[in-house]
Parts: C-alpha cells; sequence; structure tokens
C-alpha cells in the first residue's frame, strides 16, 4: 500500500512539473531559478518514480 501511494503522488508531482515546462515553452517564460528548481525536482522524481514502479512490480 505504501508504495502504491509513493507511485501515484510521484505520478502527480511528474504530471505537474511537465505542465509547468508546457508553460514554460508556449504561454511565458519563467525565471531561470524557477526552471532550475523545477529541473532538479524532476531529476529527483524520476528516481522515485522508477523505484516504486519496480517494487509494484515485483510485489505482484
Amino acid at each position: 500500500m505504501k508504495n502504491k501511494c509513493v507511485f501515484i503522488i510521484s505520478l502527480i508531482i511528474m504530471i505537474i512539473s511537465i505542465l509547468f515546462m508546457c508553460v514554460n515553452r508556449f504561454v511565458a517564460p519563467l525565471q531561470d531559478l524557477t526552471l532550475r528548481i523545477l529541473g532538479s525536482v524532476m531529476l529527483v522524481n524520476i528516481f522515485v518514480l522508477s523505484y516504486s514502479a519496480v517494487k509494484l512490480k515485483s510485489k505482484n
């Protein structure tokens, strides 16, 4: 149950960060610091998302 919650939260964070990147690309440019923080969050989130996905698949 814990891994499923981590997977869902991580997936939501990834979707939100991708939406921010799309806003930056197509609507209005964001500040450089905001993009750097968003990129760091995405890098950490990719690790968490892949780890929790593997844990969920190996449990079933």
